[in-house]
């Protein structure tokens, strides 16, 4: 069977809130997608749902519940752990929202921890679609935001992005790496190959 490389069909850039409590302590993570012009412009036919030729803001909620609903049972593509790779829990309570940003869909979905951790551990994050069909890429400017954004709940954090070309365990490329469909088919977990890395510390 001839070699054929992975590649996705939804394009994604992606940002982080990081909300803290009244404690200090990191509360919630909130994803911030905002999709490729072309799946908007494929998907927003099928969100009219009363077909009066504008997407609502109750339809855009509707997709927003979906979807979310859809990627519970995929982590909501998003890995989150601390230093020493334990992995954050999620609790039940999420909350979703989703608009129209300049002909682009963009879905926003805040995921509370089911234990508040301290501000100051140092936190790992990525967001990625084992399937790789969706690439999601992070924003280079204002990758990471807290909430509140008073300077007291803020404090002094920083965040680091890592491509994963920079991992010390990839030896080869990216642009060197092809799958056989065979090994695509096989490989539950391709898009970590891809994935960045937030590494997320406050002070």
């Amino acid at each position: 069977m001839s070699a054929a490389s992975a590649h996705p069909h939804v394009w994604v850039d992606a940002a982080v809130i990081i909300h803290k409590n009244e404690s200090g302590q990191i509360a919630a993570i909130e994803p911030v997608w905002v999709f490729d012009e072309l799946y908007t412009a494929t998907l927003l036919p099928d969100l009219d749902k009363d077909q009066s030729g504008t997407v609502e803001k109750n339809e855009l909620l509707g997709f927003a519940e979906e979807a979310i609903n859809n990627l519970h049972e995929w982590g909501y593509f998003l890995k989150a752990q601390n230093e020493n790779g334990q992995a954050l829990v999620f609790g039940n309570k999420i909350t979703t929202e989703s608009v129209l940003l300049n002909n682009r869909l963009l879905l926003r979905f805040k995921l509370l921890l089911d234990q508040p951790i301290m501000a100051t551990e140092v936190i790992e994050l990525k967001m990625y679609d084992p399937s790789y069909f969706i690439a999601i890429e992070l924003v280079k400017d204002k990758t990471v935001s807290f909430l509140p954004q008073d300077e007291k709940s803020k404090g002094d954090c920083q965040y680091e992005m890592i491509d994963p070309s920079d991992h010390e365990n990839n030896r080869t490329p990216l642009s060197e790496l092809f799958y056989s469909d065979e090994e695509v088919a096989e490989n539950p977990d391709l898009g970590s190959i891809f994935a960045q890395v937030l590494r997320v510390s406050c002070e």
